[in-house]
């Protein structure tokens, strides 16, 4: 019997949450999701690549956003940990004219052979493992040699957020309201520069590129939303953003 890994115990948790919040295809405006703008920009940067990997794929909007980024590579591989959110990766990549293999799995034991993929893809995964390291080490040992591993996650100083939040996050607190909609309980970390590189070079990997980008309101329209995306873009990176943006290489 195979050993279980530190998070596959969360399964069901990320099936019911698959089946109630991802239930259907999205297809990100990038004038208003500032992560998927800068996401994508970032793919077709590294792009073209023979094979693929997005690691942690949940709908699909990263695998089926390759169909606008250009030549497609010749393996594209989506993984995540729960079958309902597979089940959308299926449908939005079908509509996109892809059809990616789509594996069920815990980022940290992939089922996967060693030195795969030109171009690993882990979009806000790393923060939700109960064992990033591993997690980390399993993205190295898929990569192949010069291969490229493009990360976010969430970026512990993220101090533009905090402030613009601080005042209605009082007044919830106050009434007994922070969090009261949050239906479902799962790991969420965040890290900070030094510790997030500290745990690349852990896993073998050299670290390229690390900025952070991105600041939000809770609640905000879309006009403030197309505001604040707008504003970010103009910005220099000190180190404050909402996310951690890596790209990080396997030695040759």
């Amino acid at each position: 019997m195979t050993e279980l890994a530190p998070s596959d115990h969360l399964r069901d948790v990320y099936e019911e949450r698959g089946e109630e919040e991802y239930g259907e295809p999205v297809v990100p405006d990038p004038a208003l999701d500032r992560k998927f703008e800068v996401l994508t920009e970032e793919m077709a940067r590294l792009l073209p690549a023979g094979s693929f990997l997005d690691a942690g794929c949940g709908d699909g909007r990263y695998l089926a956003a390759l169909a606008a980024l250009g030549a497609l590579p010749e393996r594209i591989v989506g993984v995540d940990i729960a079958e309902s959110i597979l089940d959308t990766a299926r449908r939005a990549t079908a509509v996109a004219g892809l059809e990616p293999e789509l594996l069920r799995a815990n980022l940290e034991r992939l089922p996967l052979a060693d030195a795969e993929f030109d171009l690993v893809v882990s979009v806000q995964v790393l923060e939700h493992l109960l064992d990033p390291a591993a997690g980390l080490k399993e993205l190295a040992r898929v990569l192949k040699p010069g291969g490229t591993l493009l990360l976010s996650t969430d970026n512990r100083r993220n101090l533009i957020t905090r402030t613009l939040n601080a005042p209605r996050w009082i007044v919830a607190s106050i009434a007994g309201k922070r969090n009261s909609r949050v239906r479902f309980t799962f790991p969420h970390g965040s890290f900070d520069r030094g510790g997030l590189t500290d745990l690349i070079h852990g896993s073998g990997l050299v670290v390229d590129m690390m900025r952070t980008f991105r600041f939000s309101v809770v609640g905000a329209s879309p006009g403030a939303r197309r505001l604040l995306n707008r504003i970010d873009r103009r910005l220099p990176d000190v180190g404050i953003g909402d996310i951690l943006l890596v790209v990080a290489r396997r030695p040759l």
